[in-house]
């Protein structure tokens, strides 16, 4: 009866394109002028995304916009796991789907295992698993979405895209020639050994965090008053997993919380000889890459003797995520998009918020405009939902660190998780668990999920419904 009941609740809670979008009510003749330019800086997912959507909307009511993506082709720092919300955004609202050489696994389980123990989790929908960045011989998602901007448009308004790469936007100024409100000054050179200008009506700022702490987004934050997210640190590599003695992990993704001290790591599976490694809350040493992968419950899947010296870029890359919503991240005539905004689910689908937020930016200028009142309307306002479900993931992550690091706490968590495994998909933990990994469930649902779970597990053990989840 429980167990029908949290799959009915698991169905009726979860979060689909629809639960995030609201279309806005066509109001053309405030939008953007027949003949604008606007430059994006950043050439990933959220800058591609823009691209496309806004001359695909242009394209729809008959206006002529000129846009010039500038990117740096750095590489872009994911698990690179695509939640179902993300591809359904990505047919539905860009009309793209993923090519088939760009899956490189379809997960369909997630192991959980923490200092006590591990327990399988059933996925009932596939995750795609995917490069981002172009390597290794292997095309990556971020440059199939470059490369795709101009799919089905006509050859009228694909002329008006131009992609400048690889170059560095230098600086944002304002513009003082009268005709355009920025110039945007590149790395790239001309033949005359100057710099590379562009003389534009609006600037959109899509270059992640990687651009946090340099010149050029720290002249644009005293320019316009922006201020960025607050973060915590992360890290990303991706391990070599052809000289393990043993190797079981196949389709599965694992979720490994705590072995870490007051981390949460994940596996994400790339092919049969290669994993990407997550890690929130700490900047990754190679020590502790040994130490994950020493842990008896991994090497229940692998043994990997020589993991810290099996990485396949031979680096560990630092990251940063979000952790809430940046102050001020747009104006007249310009805007943030992608991770600098903060506007996004936290810790889990920066494909989905990149997806969406590109769209509500392209909307918001060919309907209403690039004035700032018109961006709080059109833009902003519609992401204001993000923020207040974000506080109950913040205190979900920060109270588990806290409790994974009880012994007492990790050994009955995973009791709990154990005793619903009498059905495939099990009960209230084993909900909340895959919710996380699904990004489908907010985070106050999964946090409903862990109480309850919890709570109920030593009452079933008392009435003798269950064993003691050994």
């Amino acid at each position: 009866m429980t167990k029908t009941l949290v799959a009915g609740l698991e169905k009726y809670l979860s979060k689909g394109l629809a639960d995030h979008y609201r279309p806005l009510k066509d109001t053309l003749p405030n939008g953007l002028k027949d003949g604008s330019h606007v430059t994006v800086i950043g050439g990933g997912i959220a800058g591609s995304a823009f691209a496309r959507q806004l001359a695909s909307l242009a394209q729809e009511h008959d206006k002529s916009i000129k846009i010039s993506m500038v990117n740096s082709t750095n590489c872009n720092y994911c698990g690179g796991l695509i939640t179902n919300v993300a591809l359904d955004t990505l047919s539905q609202m860009y009309k793209l789907e993923v090519p088939d050489n760009l899956v490189l696994k379809q997960v369909d389980e997630c192991i959980y295992i923490n200092q006590e123990g591990s327990v399988t989790v059933h996925l009932p929908h596939p995750l795609t698993a995917t490069l981002r960045t172009s390597r290794f011989g292997l095309p990556g998602f971020d440059d199939s979405i470059k490369e795709r901007i101009t799919d089905g448009l006509s050859a009228e308004t694909a002329a008006n895209i131009e992609i400048i790469e690889p170059t560095l936007a230098k600086k944002v100024e304002k513009n003082n020639d009268g005709k355009h409100k920025w110039r945007v000054i590149l790395s790239k050179r001309n033949s005359d050994n100057t710099n590379m200008v562009i003389d534009t009506d609006v600037v959109v700022i899509a270059c992640g965090f990687r651009a946090l702490k340099r010149p050029m987004l720290e002249n644009f934050q005293h320019l316009t008053g922006y201020k960025p997210p607050q973060t915590i640190p992360a890290s990303v590599t991706e391990v070599d997993t052809s000289g393990a003695i043993y190797n079981k992990i196949d389709n599965r993704m694992f979720i490994l919380d705590g072995i870490i001290k007051d981390c949460v790591v994940a596996f994400v599976p790339k092919g049969p000889k290669w994993l990407t490694l997550t890690v929130l809350n700490r900047k990754l040493e190679k020590q502790d890459i040994t130490e994950l992968f020493q842990h008896p419950e991994v090497k229940k899947y692998i043994d990997l003797p020589d993991a810290a010296n099996s990485l396949r870029c031979h680096t560990l890359c630092s990251a940063q995520v979000y952790t809430g919503a940046s102050v001020n991240f747009y104006g007249d005539d310009w805007l943030i998009i992608g991770d600098l905004t903060g506007y996004g689910r936290i810790l889990k689908d920066g494909y989905f918020a990149a997806f969406l937020g590109a769209r509500l930016a392209a909307e918001t200028l060919i309907y209403y405009g690039s004035d700032k009142r018109s961006l709080k309307k059109g833009y902003h306002k519609r992401l204001k939902h993000f923020p207040k479900d974000n506080l109950f993931g913040r205190h979900l992550f920060n109270i588990n660190k806290r409790l994974q690091n009880q012994k007492w706490f990790s050994r009955y968590f995973i009791a709990a998780a154990r005793s619903e495994t009498d059905t495939e998909d099990g009960s209230w933990v084993h909900g909340a668990l895959r919710a996380l990994s699904t990004g489908e469930l907010t985070y106050r649902a999964i946090a409903v999920f862990f109480t309850l779970g919890l709570i109920r597990y030593p009452f079933r053990l008392l009435a003798g419904k269950i064993g003691r989840g050994k």
